[in-house]
């Protein structure tokens, strides 16, 4: 096809949701055929995985965080105007599968074809399943060896499940806004006739506390790098078209669900993640739909049941992943243009190169108007015992809580966070930013009240700039107690930020406020990076909040990335560390001249592994501390410097180690 159809692809786009999950194209490594055209070796739909996706089961970089804040939903395929569940030729209830990504720590979005009027009929009282996937030990999750395993006859296929280490979590929510045009308006906060979007509410249980959750976009645009994070089943299919696997699972059997295994509910589903080009160059976003849903197409490729996944464009100042929308329409060329239809996207058929369409997501307007209807309740818990769960990142998602009415950010100093084309080594290590928020001498920044335990130790810290001449002196107060009265940040030379950190035991228990504000002398200045965490409870990484600032330094690279998380031993996230890699803890309130006790867990004993502290003189005092019987315990003499990371390097050559509770208490 010449270059001209890549036009054409762009213009027109038609509803995946023709049959509400519709797809779009899945792939990775060609098959060859003869010169018939017949398959020559395996068709491998959906194992070959190299050009269009990967299996994610330990999370890492920095799209871990779309990674973790994606889950599946469950809807149950009803009939018109019964409402009765359509059933296999086995007897059992059918079933779509869509993808959801969680925008706040209760919400989520999804495409409105997935929970459309027809199988979502009555929304208030309708329950349904989101799945959520725990990081998986990959020596425990053969999905390989499930993949190869499918046989037997439709609808009884048999196959091997996955391992002991495959593990999710499932939440009851329901749908509580959908823009759907043909799919039925439900509680949609605008006219929107041309959208293809939904929210769920997943209540107090709150997944995206325990996984993660995203910003959403401000902008969108063509020529973005786009990304997405999906899940399905993944099987390899042999290449007789007349066989049972292939005529009721590759085929997609003429659009009727009840003749395809993808459709019942006999699946474990494994998250996946979208890949680059094979020349390394990120696939993109690209025109407008002219016609059906209002959405923007992409080079990213999918499946049936990729519908609602969100797709995500990458936020430079922060160093995250944000929400563009939910995956809504698919471009309609593959299909007609080489006379067949798949469960997913044949590679060596479609031959999808840069500037090829193929999904598109719900424009980013549709996903901001239904982010509005956000309330002060969805929030994570901030009572749980000296913890303080959700501060880490109060001000990049949530600080249009702290203040009524809208609330300016301060743009970044640039070169952030250097004031000069240079950044020390101990900067480097201060990942992701947050954004920087004003404080005024007449608007101080107060935080939703958290459970204060009266005699547990805490610390406190929060990066101050400047925006004036005028020194900033900056006051914290919690409750009625002032811990810090008109302290200066403490910077060094070239630095955009100081900081202020402090410890304090609490004198009394319940739920206190902590407050910020800036002395009637002070310069105005903007705040970030505020942390609170207790002096004693260990860091189990089991929250969201708990993993901000812990991340992966490989060597020779000048800053980390978010840190790669696999299942622990005992618990459902834990830090992994391969050989020649740096873990690096920030965010942890580190005060200056302290003594400190250092301890954590691994997953198994070590040999040569050396921990330490960056302090801001640009220092790394370091000792050996090799894990005896999967423990590790060192002491820290630091005298009057200012630690800003604590880390741990094993050795080039040593076997993975899982790192998991960890406590940094001060002396």
């Amino acid at each position: 096809m010449d270059t001209t159809r890549r036009a054409v692809r762009v213009r027109a786009s038609l509803q995946l949701a023709l049959l509400t999950t519709w797809f779009v194209g899945c792939g990775g490594s060609p098959e060859s055929t003869d010169a018939s055209g017949a398959a020559a070796m395996d068709q491998r739909v959906q194992w070959a995985y190299q050009d269009y996706y990967r299996v994610d089961l330990t999370p890492s970089g920095a799209l871990a965080s779309s990674r973790l804040s994606h889950g599946t939903v469950f809807v149950p395929m009803l009939s018109p105007g019964t409402h009765a569940p359509i059933l296999g030729l086995d007897g059992t209830p059918l079933r779509y599968t869509c993808g959801v990504t969680f925008i706040s720590p209760r919400r989520a979005i999804t495409a409105a074809h997935c929970v459309d009027a027809t199988n979502v009929w009555s929304p208030a009282n309708q329950q349904l399943e989101v799945r959520m996937y725990d990081p998986m030990r990959t020596e425990e999750v053969d999905w390989e060896a499930t993949a190869r395993s499918l046989s037997g006859t439709f609808p009884r296929y048999r196959r091997t499940p996955l391992g002991p280490g495959y593990s999710t979590t499932s939440y009851a929510c329901r749908v509580v806004a959908r823009c759907g045009g043909p799919y039925g308006d439900y509680r949609c906060p605008a006219d929107f006739p041309r959208a293809d979007t939904a929210l769920l509410d997943c209540g107090d249980a709150s997944p995206g506390c325990r996984y993660d959750y995203l910003g959403v976009a401000g902008s969108e645009g063509e020529g973005v790098p786009v990304s997405m994070s999906w899940t399905h089943e993944v099987y390899t299919i042999p290449g007789d078209r007349g066989s049972d696997l292939w005529r009721h699972y590759t085929s997609y059997a003429g659009y009727e669900p009840t003749r395809n295994y993808h459709y019942y509910d006999a699946h474990q589903l494994l998250p996946l993640r979208s890949t680059p080009w094979s020349s390394g160059r990120p696939r993109v976003s690209l025109g407008l739909t002219q016609a059906g849903t209002d959405a923007r197409v992409t080079e990213l490729h999918g499946c049936h049941g990729s519908s609602g996944s969100g797709i995500t464009q990458p936020n430079a100042a922060l160093g995250t992943q944000e929400l563009l929308g939910p995956v809504a329409v698919w471009d309609p060329w593959v299909f007609p243009a080489h006379g067949y239809d798949f469960l997913c996207e044949d590679p060596e058929r479609t031959s999808r190169g840069p500037g090829d369409a193929g999904l598109g997501y719900a424009r980013l307007a549709f996903t901001r108007k239904l982010v509005e209807s956000r309330s002060a309740s969805d929030v994570c818990d901030a009572q749980s015992p000296g913890l303080f769960p959700n501060l880490h990142l109060w001000l990049e998602h949530d600080v249009w809580l702290l203040r009524r009415g809208p609330l300016a950010r301060q743009a970044f100093p640039k070169p952030w966070p250097c004031v000069d084309d240079t950044c020390s080594a101990w900067e480097r290590v201060r990942f992701p930013n947050e954004p920087l928020v004003p404080l005024g001498r007449d608007s101080p920044l107060t935080l939703p009240p958290a459970r204060v335990v009266s005699g547990m130790g805490y610390r406190v810290s929060v990066r101050v700039r400047a925006l004036e001449a005028t020194p900033p002196r900056l006051t914290l107060t919690l409750g009625g107690r002032t811990l810090l009265r008109g302290a200066r940040p403490r910077s060094r030379p070239g630095e955009a930020a100081g900081l202020i950190a402090t410890t304090f035991v609490a004198s009394s228990g319940g739920t206190q406020a902590l407050k910020l504000s800036l002395e009637a002398d002070s310069g105005d200045a903007a705040v970030t990076e505020l942390v609170v965490v207790s002096d004693t409870l260990t860091q189990g990484f089991e929250y969201r909040s708990q993993r901000m600032g812990v991340g992966i330094l490989e060597p020779g690279a000048p800053v980390p990335a978010p840190a790669t998380w696999t299942r622990g031993e005992s618990s459902r996230f834990a830090a992994l560390l391969r050989g020649g890699q740096r873990l690096v803890a920030t965010r942890q309130a580190l005060v200056p001249g302290r003594a400190w006790a250092v301890t954590f867990d691994t997953s198994r004993a070590t040999r040569g592994m050396m921990c330490g502290f960056i302090t801001a003189d640009g220092r790394e005092p370091r000792m050996p501390c090799d894990a005896v019987a999967k423990r590790v315990r060192a002491n820290f003499q630091l005298g009057t410097a200012q630690p800003v990371a604590f880390f741990v390097d094993l050795p080039a050559g040593h076997p993975e180690v899982a790192l998991d509770n960890l406590r940094l208490q001060s002396r």
